[in-house]
């Protein structure tokens, strides 16, 4: 994927004074200057400046103003260029198509000028996710704790909680190589003191996150019900573009997929989660598909629960053309401060079934996302739902200092775990051994979420979400 060089527009679509084409990697100043009536300007350029560029386009000229960033003092640390041009949407289409025929340029991936900056040590992975955060940000608040992640500060504190764990599982791995010796620093007290003092700190550093600020204005909505309930479609229809993946097999959603529509003065974001059945005693759901590992279970299990616990409003979809006792029953035994049930497919069911579906549960919402029934109805009722929802930060009204990505949470959840099973190895006198695995599990986690050890297919999920031009 970072092969070549990429192009992306990153300016909005619409009307506006100026439009900007951006360009990165080694062929950027190249192509660039094969357009030009007037390369030799380009190479008056320094690390960084611009210059006012001739192009040349299907026999007319067009006059831009470029700035370039030479590498390594660029967002990527590659050859960066930005091209100014009139936003008019033939014409930057002319020079799009001019550009990508040239070789080794091609458009970019979703996120891929992050990413880029990401893996070639410009940001790490907290400062990455962080980008997204800022743009998506609704509130002040949230503006301003994400751009503490972007800044470094996020990544600088979780080091310090590693540095000082990996300090410690150090320790513990030369207690092990020098068993007979007599040290007092070698003491299972001591080790065990170390692991609480580390626990703590990650306990001070989970309290001062938050997947989201809420604030007025604002209305975090999730979609939950069981697997083939229809989610993902009226994610679709709400949003109006997909968004989703839209399969007939159960399992399809895993990671938690979202989009922001204004209904009238209110931000909603809509969450579509994996579909899943309450565990018995607990608010939070499990997902369901039966071919999965049980790490890749555990982690849609995890990211699903951190969602339903940081919304404001959920929404249960029931498969209304199919057999529901068993979700209304789910639907029932969920806890969530607000809820509402929601009957979705109806465009399979005839006037009589629909009649008599509502008339069994008038308090329910009649939606169809092929033919858009009863979406306004819907809308309307999640705006009344504001009032009821517990407007609170992370620290039970206190604002976070740092927002952070479902992900970021989950590895503080997963980085906690591990430092609770190794205290109880410390404390049962299990071995040395398997508390030193446990303390390797916990570094792993924060590694992960400032991407010193993360795999592929999780940055993959991180920069998704980007839009193209970031």
């Amino acid at each position: 994927m970072l092969e070549g060089t990429i192009l992306a527009c990153a300016t909005a679509p619409g009307v506006s004074a100026r439009g900007v084409l951006r360009l990165s990697g080694p062929a950027a100043i190249p192509s660039l200057r094969s357009l030009a009536v007037n390369p030799v300007v380009l190479d008056g350029c320094p690390g960084f400046g611009s210059v006012a560029l001739a192009l040349e386009l299907d026999g007319a000229r067009l006059d831009a103003w470029v700035t370039v960033y030479r590498a390594p003092r660029s967002y990527t640390r590659e050859d960066v260029v930005e091209v100014h041009l009139p936003s008019s949407l033939p014409l930057m289409g002319m020079l799009a198509r001019a550009l990508v025929i040239r070789d080794g340029v091609r458009w970019a991936g979703p996120g891929e000028f992050t990413l880029r900056a990401f893996r070639n040590g410009r940001i790490d992975l907290a400062q990455a996710e962080a980008v997204a955060q800022v743009i998506s940000a609704t509130e002040e608040a949230e503006l301003r704790a994400a751009r503490r992640g972007l800044s470094g500060e996020l990544g600088a504190v979780v080091r310090a909680v590693a540095d000082r764990l990996t300090g410690t599982l150090a320790l513990m791995e030369a207690c092990i190589d020098f068993a007979d010796e007599d040290i007092p620093e070698f003491s299972g007290g001591r080790l065990s003191g170390e692991v609480g003092e580390i626990v703590a700190a990650v306990d001070r550093l989970k309290r001062s996150t938050s997947l989201r600020l809420a604030g007025e204005g604002s209305f975090h909505c999730v979609l939950a019900g069981l697997p083939n309930a229809g989610k993902s479609s009226l994610l679709n229809a709400l949003l109006g573009r997909r968004e989703a993946l839209v399969s007939e097999l159960a399992g399809t959603t895993r990671d938690p997929v979202r989009g922001t529509t204004r209904e009238g003065t209110l931000s909603v974001t809509w969450v579509d989660l994996a579909g899943g059945y309450p565990r018995p005693g607990e608010r939070l759901v499990s997902g369901l598909d039966g071919r999965m590992n049980p790490e890749t279970r555990a982690a849609v299990e995890r990211l699903t629960s951190l969602e339903l616990e940081h919304a404001d409003g959920v929404l249960w979809l029931v498969d209304a053309a199919g057999e529901y006792p068993e979700s209304i029953e789910a639907f029932e035994s969920f806890e969530a401060a607000v809820k509402l049930l929601v009957f979705n497919k109806v465009d399979l069911l005839d006037a009589p079934a629909r009649a008599s579906l509502a008339g069994r549960y008038p308090a329910a919402l009649l939606t169809s996302a092929l033919d858009g029934t009863g979406l306004d109805e819907l809308r309307a009722a999640v705006g009344k739902c504001t009032a009821a929802a517990s407007r609170q930060g992370s620290l039970a009204g206190e604002p976070a200092r740092f927002l952070v990505s479902s992900h970021q949470e989950a590895a503080l959840q997963l980085s906690r775990e591990a430092l609770d099973r190794a205290l109880d190895v410390l404390d049962s006198g299990a071995g040395l051994e398997l508390a030193a695995a446990d303390l390797r599990d916990a570094l792993r986690s924060l590694e992960d979420l400032i991407g010193e050890v993360t795999p592929d297919d999780v940055l993959d999920r991180v920069f998704a979400g980007f839009c193209v031009g970031k």
